[in-house]
């Protein structure tokens, strides 16, 4: 068992989070919001490159990468509704921009823009959706978020000791 050294790992993830803020910074891109998803999905395997070298608890005891894609997928569900988009397997869930209708209770969440466009469509605004074949629907960059929050979260990006 070695050590792991977090520079190489830090400085992948890095790349990831800016693809994501990217995507942010352009909401209605499904392109955008499909190649953060990936760079995040792709994240997963490089981790596990770099991880399984420094011993088991860093890769969450899993012996390889499909054993950590496992793990990671029952510890976050963000990352397994990325997981699942990148997957593309038959019954996958797709992106898709869509209308979405904003209770006036909430039009104190839009941003001005949004608002904007809000009033002259009926109360909607668009969206790219997270569609699984059972017709649920998540805004896709709330998802991309928190996938980012939980590796900064998760002890796992090699700052200290490895998590419980």
């Amino acid at each position: 068992m070695g050590g792991l050294d977090p520079a190489p790992l830090t400085a992948r993830f890095a790349v990831v989070a800016e693809g994501v803020e990217e995507a942010a910074a352009r909401p209605l891109s499904a392109r955008k919001a499909r190649l953060a998803a990936a760079l995040i999905d792709d994240f997963c395997d490089r981790a596990f490159d770099e991880l399984r070298g420094a011993g088991p608890a860093w890769t969450l005891g899993a012996p390889d990468v499909l054993a950590f894609r496992d793990a990671l997928r029952a510890r976050s569900a963000a990352l397994a509704a990325i997981f699942d988009l990148c997957e593309e397997a038959p019954g996958a869930p797709r992106l898709v921009t869509r209308s979405v209708k904003v209770p006036i209770a909430e039009y104190h969440r839009l941003s001005t823009p949004d608002y904007m466009v809000s009033l002259y469509n009926q109360n909607t605004v668009q969206r790219v959706m997270l569609v699984h074949t059972d017709h649920r629907e998540t805004e896709i960059h709330p998802v991309l978020a928190a996938a980012i929050a939980w590796w900064r979260e998760s002890g796992l990006l090699g700052s200290g000791s490895p998590p419980a």
